[in-house]
């Protein structure tokens, strides 16, 4: 089972797809960067309140074990695909996400079915959220190429070490489960 959805932990995870995807409206517009700015930070501070509160009232769920990863997964793809397509960071670093994304998203439905767990979201994988986020920020910000270049270079290190540990963690849990 997978417990309860509306609790406000899952709320807050998928309000973050929200603000995010307005985020993404208004960059594609060529709106209010200030506005852009205010409702990625306000999709930030969910992604970071969720687990929170979810801790704190004693709520994690098996449901909030799927909403938070999957929220920030659709969050990145949105505003990366708007910041591409308005040429403020390159395709190739929205790939790199979004193959890595798809990866991890792949591996741990496999592990789900063949184990019935559900993983919860691990630090490096955090780690690379917010490298992702504040690359996207400086994107956003229209930061000089040099800031772009060591954000874009620091978050893909940052994908590539996440993805080496759910990677790891995937095939200890499916050894330990054979």
């Amino acid at each position: 089972m997978l417990g309860a959805f509306w609790t406000f932990a899952n709320i807050l995870s998928i309000s973050r797809v929200l603000f995010s995807a307005a985020a993404a409206v208004i960059i594609l517009r060529d709106g209010p960067v200030n506005w852009s700015l205010a409702l990625l930070t306000t999709a930030v501070l969910t992604d970071w309140l969720d687990g929170q509160v979810a801790r704190r009232t004693n709520t994690v769920s098996e449901w909030g074990k799927i909403l938070d990863p999957a929220a920030d997964k659709i969050s990145a793809a949105l505003v990366g695909i708007a910041l591409v397509l308005n040429d403020l960071i390159p395709l190739w670093f929205i790939g790199v996400v979004l193959l890595r994304d798809l990866l991890i998203v792949v591996g741990e439905i496999a592990l789900a079915r063949y184990s019935g767990r559900i993983q919860m979201s691990n630090f490096p994988g955090k780690l690379a959220v917010t490298a992702i986020a504040i690359t996207f920020f400086m994107g956003l910000m229209r930061a000089d190429q040099m800031v772009m270049d060591i954000c874009i270079w620091v978050t893909v290190g940052l994908l590539g070490f996440s993805l080496l540990i759910y990677s790891s963690r995937l095939a200890s849990m499916h050894n330990n489960s054979a």
